[in-house]
This record gives structure tokens, C-alpha cells and sequence, in this order.
């Protein structure tokens, strides 16, 4: 059911700039912008990283899944890795000593990423009009990651091969296409739907051309964003007209919209996209910006513990229990808990009308806020019930 409303493994072949040094953030006034159609929602995380998702008024669903084991999704990623094991397979085999193997080699690979992009297009176009479940999402999600597994190792392969410097380039290219950069939430429904041994609560709200999934796993969150409208390949690099040269601009940039000091900014050879890391307080956000658009369009996040994130609290009181809702900011960990309750469990958690999980006793269920106003509400096998509207 629908809310209502609206560490990287990277090959990096012959990036050319970097900045490691710390650098002040500039105004949202000054800083450079995309040239056409609305940034990213950037939203505001106070004393943290902040984070981008798509524009609010885009967004088509936000729903929450409980994954663990499956066996048909099982099966299908089994699949999906003896696919990959066989490409990989194909283009060592091609090898890199001649001119031509080189070409073939590269060419190869090109086409199975483009394949694997293009499913990650019709997978979001078809949850975003409705026509698949958020159960099936995230299985083709799962499958489209153990593919990209097999890609990324090859792809680490030729970018530690001599290849000429156009042939570098595009292999550089292919290691920043979103389905090939880093999905940790991705990886964890992997991990839950084909080995058992860790259930995970995942949180995905979508827009037609974009994502957001986030979880909160024992004290740490984890969240990442592919926004695939903000990569622009074949625009004009906005980050090489400025005089302090592309990658302070980039970096300049970045540390605008999170909020957060430069560790490092890198780019890649032969493309305009920049990688951003910065360490804080509470973990890592590592984002990747188009110089066309000038903004992300893939990032994740790690933070922890989560308890140390600053937090709002709402509440309000059923016959015998009090409801509390402890909120971060949209699309970052909420916590919900009862007090009270000793005698009543289970109670039943749900979020605008969707079952989240139960509390037993005077438990807590952590969980990501959605975007925009939202109601929790608690209900015990007798009926008591007590909700919290929230409107962040």
C-alpha cells in the first residue's frame, strides 16, 4: 500500500584532479546550478550530512518491505551471477594484448552495462506507474546488483590493464554508470533474500526517473539515491568555466548541498563526473555529480549510531499506552516506541495505513520517515489505538 502524497569500488582510469583539502562551502545563490529543469530536493539534515532525493512534487510512491528469505529471488540471482561469470568469462578470454582484442573487449562490456542501465530505466518506469509490487522492485534491484557485482570486477581489471587512452576512457566512463556504483541498501536485500540470515526493513520512495531506499540495521543507517535524471553525459562540463578550476568547483558545489567539508573530490577521465567524500561525526556520505547538471545523481550514506542523530519527539496517549514517535528529517531514521504497554503486546506499528512491524511490551521499531505530513499509528488485538500526526 502506498503513503499517501506525491566505501566505493570504483576503477578509477586516470582521473586527473583531486582536492583533499578542507574548503568553505559556498551560497546556494553562488553556487552553479542545472540549466534545465528543477535541482534535486536537497534536504536539510541539522548537525549532519544532508541528503538529495527526488523533487518532492515527482515523487509517485513511498512504500516500506519487509525482505528476508526467497527462494524464487533466490534462483533468479543465481542466475544472474552465472550470466555475469560467463561474460566476464567471455571478455577475459578477448584479452587486451591486441589493438583489437582491446576494442572488442571494451565494446563488450559496454554493451552488457548499457543492457543492465536500461533495465534499471524499465524496473523504476514500471513501479513508478504502478505495474510491479515493491516486492518484485526489489528483487529485479537485487538481481540488477549481483549482475553489476561481475562488471565492476572486470571493470577493475582493465582499468589496471595498459590500454590506450581512449580505450581508458570509456572504461572510466562505465565505472560511474549508476548501476555499477555502490548500492549498499541494494546489497543488504541481496544478502536478506537469498541467504536467510538477516531480515531487512527497507524503505523506497520513487519517482519516475529516481529513487531513494534507506534502512536502519541494529544502529546503523544506511541509505543511497540514484536520481537518474541528473546525469548528463553528453552536456557541456558547467565545473571547467570556473577560475578556480573544475575540481574546487566541484567540490564547492558539493559541500553546498551536503552541508558538510571536503575530504576528497576526483574526476574521471574522459567523462564530467565527480566523485564527493566526506567523513563526519557520525559516518561517511560518498555522492557522484554531473557537471552538465551540476548535481548529484548517485549518492550513499552511512551513519551511526543513530540514536545520536538530533531527533524531534511527538506522542499522544490510547487508553493504556503512550505512543512516541522520535523523527530526523524526511527520509532519515525514525524510531517509534510505547510506553505503558506491559500486558498488551503485540502491538501492530503502521505508517499512514502500512503495516511497519510490532512492538512487544515497551519495545522500539526503527524505521525511515517518509517525505511530507505523515500519521503513525499503534493498535493492540483489542482494538486500543492511538495515532501521531506528523508534520516535519
Amino acid at each position: 500500500m502506498s503513503l499517501s502524497r506525491r566505501s566505493t569500488t570504483v576503477a578509477i582510469v586516470g582521473f586527473a584532479l583531486l582536492v583533499t583539502a578542507s574548503v568553505g562551502a559556498v551560497g546556494l545563490a553562488t553556487a552553479l546550478s542545472a540549466a534545465d529543469g528543477p535541482p534535486p530536493e536537497v534536504i536539510e539534515s541539522p548537525n549532519s550530512t544532508s541528503y538529495v532525493a527526488p523533487d518532492a512534487a515527482n515523487l509517485t510512491r513511498q512504500e516500506y518491505e519487509e525482505v528476508d528469505l526467497d527462494v524464487g529471488a533466490a534462483m533468479a540471482t543465481d542466475a544472474e551471477r552465472l550470466q555475469g561469470r560467463h561474460d566476464e568469462l567471455l571478455i577475459t578470454d578477448l584479452g587486451t594484448e591486441s589493438s583489437d582484442g582491446a576494442r572488442t573487449t571494451v565494446g563488450v562490456l559496454e554493451a552488457r552495462v548499457t543492457t543492465l542501465e536500461r533495465r534499471h530505466e524499465r524496473v523504476l518506469q514500471n513501479y513508478s506507474d504502478g505495474d510491479i509490487s515493491t516486492e518484485t522492485l526489489l528483487t529485479e534491484l537485487a538481481r540488477i546488483e549481483v549482475a553489476a557485482r561481475q562488471y565492476r570486477g572486470t571493470i577493475d581489471q582493465l582499468g589496471e590493464a595498459d590500454l590506450s587512452g581512449s580505450l581508458a576512457e570509456r572504461v572510466a566512463a562505465l565505472s560511474v554508470e549508476p548501476t555499477v556504483l555502490d548500492q549498499p541498501v541494494t546489497e543488504r536485500v541481496v544478502r536478506a533474500k537469498t541467504t536467510g540470515t538477516e531480515s531487512v526493513r527497507v524503505y523506497v520512495g520513487t519517482a519516475d526517473d529516481g529513487i531513494v531506499a534507506a534502512t536502519v540495521i541494529e544502529d546503523r543507517y544506511v541509505r543511497q539515491a540514484t536520481l537518474r535524471g541528473e546525469r548528463d553525459p553528453f552536456g557541456d562540463d558547467q565545473f571547467a568555466e570556473d577560475s578556480e578550476g573544475r575540481a574546487q568547483a566541484a567540490s564547492n558545489r558539493a559541500s553546498t548541498i551536503y552541508s558538510s567539508q571536503t575530504d576528497t573530490v576526483r574526476g574521471f577521465a574522459g567523462t564530467h563526473v565527480y566523485e564527493f567524500r566526506a567523513n563526519h561525526s557520525l559516518g561517511q556520505v560518498f555522492a557522484y555529480l554531473d557537471g552538465a547538471t551540476t548535481n548529484p545523481f548517485h549518492e550513499h550514506q552511512y551513519k551511526r549510531p543513530v540514536v545520536s542523530i538530533p531527533a524531534k519527539t511527538s506522542s499522544d496517549t490510547a487508553e493504556s499506552f503512550r505512543l512516541n514517535v522520535q523523527y530526523t528529517n524526511e527520509t532519515g531514521p525514525m524510531a517509534i516506541f510505547v510506553t505503558g504497554a506491559s500486558g498488551l503486546s503485540p502491538i501492530t506499528i503502521s505508517i499512514d495505513g502500512q503495516q511497519v512491524g510490532t512492538i512487544d511490551g515497551g519495545g522500539e521499531i526503527w524505521t525511515i520517515q517518509p517525505m511530507g505530513e505523515f500519521t503513525v499509528t499503534a493498535e493492540t488485538e483489542d482494538d486500543q489505538s492511538v495515532s501521531v500526526q506528523v508534520s516535519p
